[in-house]
């Protein structure tokens, strides 16, 4: 199954690593080496029209790939149930 992430982005369940809250990720200092990090060596989508909410992380045939969505990842992580 697919899961709306944003934007009329859909992802594949089955693809997803983590629904992370990006707000917890930018407020401690691990995280956000974690999350600089992931900016700079992979492909990351925003799509989330500067209303940071969630980063959806990715795995598909090997790469990694993120989404930052405008929608929080506890309704994005009820979506998925």
């Amino acid at each position: 199954m697919y899961l709306h992430v944003g934007s009329g982005i859909s992802v594949n369940e089955n693809d997803i690593i983590a629904i992370l809250n990006i707000g917890y990720i930018k407020n401690t200092k691990d995280n956000q080496k974690f999350y600089d990090k992931l900016l700079k060596e992979n492909e990351v989508v925003d799509i989330s029209n500067g209303n940071e909410k969630s980063l959806i992380l990715t795995n598909r045939k090997e790469k990694i790939k993120a989404y930052i969505s405008n929608i929080s990842a506890n309704t994005i992580s009820k979506r998925k149930l």
